[in-house]
C-alpha cells in the first residue's frame, strides 16, 4: 500500500467561512474563493474505530434515482479521475443525504491533481429540473478531498426549500475534446427541519458542545452537518482519538471507508512532491485519505 501524506482541499467563500465558524466554534480564514490545504494526521490511519457516533439515515424518497457514488470506468484523458468518490452515504442502494441547511456543503474525494485546465461543475436541480445551484470553477490543487460549498457570492443559488428533495451532480470535464466523457457522481439531497436544541450562543461554542451536536445530527440521519462538524473538529484537534474514531466511523457507515488510508505515513516523511512519484496511475479509491489540522490558504 502507498504510504504518503494526503490533503484536504476546502474551497470556501467569505460567507461560508463565517457560517462554519459560527457552527463549529473554529475560526476559519478564507478568501472569496479560497482553498484550504490540510495535512493528514498519521494517527488517523491507525485508529481502532469504536465511535460513540451512530449515523441512522432516514430511508430515501420512494422512486428516488439510484445516483452514483463513484465515478466509474472511463477512457482517454479521464481515466485518471475515474475513481472519483462522493462523500455521501448510500442508503438502500440510493446515494441519499439530508441537511438542515438551505446551502449545504458537499465533499468529494478526487484521486488526481486538479489544474485550471480542467473545468469542474456542481449543480443542484429541483423536481422540475430547474437549477437552484449551478457553479463552474477551476482549481490548482493536489489529490485529496474537495469541499464544495453551495453558499456562493458568484453562483446563482436559490437555496434548498424545507422538506424538498433535489438532484445534485458533480462533474470533472477532463477531456476537452469530449465533454460527454466527463467523470461524474450524483445523488439526492433533502432539506429537513433542524430538530437539535437550537442555536448555540458564542459562549457555548465548545468542542464538547459541538460533539454533542454532531451526535444529534448523526442519530437523526442528517449527514451534511454531521460530517462537516466531524471534519472541523478533527482539523482543530488532529490527535484527539475520539475525533479520529468519529470521522473514520462516519466514513465506514457511509460505505466509503476505502477513502481512509490503509497505512500511516511516518513522522518526518519526505515531501509530498517526492512521494507522489510512487503513486501508480488510476489506483483504486483505497489509496486516498482523510487529513487534519488547518493549513495555509492558497
Amino acid at each position: 500500500m502507498i504510504n504518503m501524506n494526503f490533503y484536504l482541499r476546502y474551497a470556501v467563500t467569505k460567507r461560508m467561512s463565517r457560517v462554519l465558524g459560527k457552527a463549529t466554534g473554529v475560526t476559519i480564514a478564507a478568501t472569496l474563493v479560497g482553498l484550504f490545504i490540510v495535512p493528514f494526521s498519521p494517527a488517523m490511519a491507525q485508529v481502532s474505530v469504536q465511535s460513540s457516533v451512530q449515523f441512522v439515515p432516514t430511508p430515501p424518497d420512494q422512486g428516488a434515482p439510484d445516483g452514483r457514488q463513484r465515478g466509474g470506468a472511463t477512457r482517454g484523458d479521464c481515466v485518471t479521475y475515474q475513481d472519483l468518490v462522493a462523500i455521501v452515504p448510500r442508503v438502500e442502494n440510493v446515494v441519499w443525504s439530508q441537511t438542515t441547511s438551505a446551502t449545504p456543503t458537499f465533499f468529494f474525494d478526487v484521486l488526481a491533481d486538479l489544474t485550471e485546465e480542467i473545468p469542474l461543475e456542481f449543480v443542484i436541480q429541483d423536481a422540475n429540473d430547474e437549477y437552484v445551484f449551478q457553479q463552474q470553477f477551476e482549481v490548482n490543487a493536489e489529490a485529496g478531498l474537495l469541499a464544495v460549498p453551495t453558499m456562493s457570492e458568484t453562483a446563482e443559488n436559490a437555496g434548498l426549500a424545507l422538506d424538498e428533495s433535489y438532484q445534485w451532480t458533480f462533474s470533472i470535464y477532463c477531456d476537452e475534446d469530449r465533454p460527454s466523457a466527463a467523470v461524474s457522481v450524483s445523488g439526492t439531497v433533502q432539506r429537513v427541519a433542524d430538530g437539535s436544541a437550537g442555536p448555540i450562543s458564542d459562549d457555548e461554542l465548545t468542542p464538547d458542545k459541538q460533539f454533542e451536536r454532531l451526535q444529534q445530527y448523526a442519530a437523526a440521519g442528517i449527514w451534511h452537518e454531521a460530517i462537516e462538524i466531524a471534519i472541523t473538529l478533527h482539523q482543530a484537534e488532529p490527535n484527539n482519538v475520539t475525533y479520529q474514531e468519529t470521522l473514520a466511523s462516519l466514513f465506514m457507515q457511509a460505505g466509503i471507508s476505502e477513502t481512509l488510508p490503509a497505512e500511516a505515513p511516518t513522522a518526518g516523511s519526505i515531501p509530498v512532491e517526492e512521494k507522489r512519484e510512487e503513486i501508480p496511475p488510476a489506483e483504486s479509491p483505497s489509496d486516498s485519505s482523510l487529513v487534519s489540522p488547518m493549513g495555509d490558504v492558497l
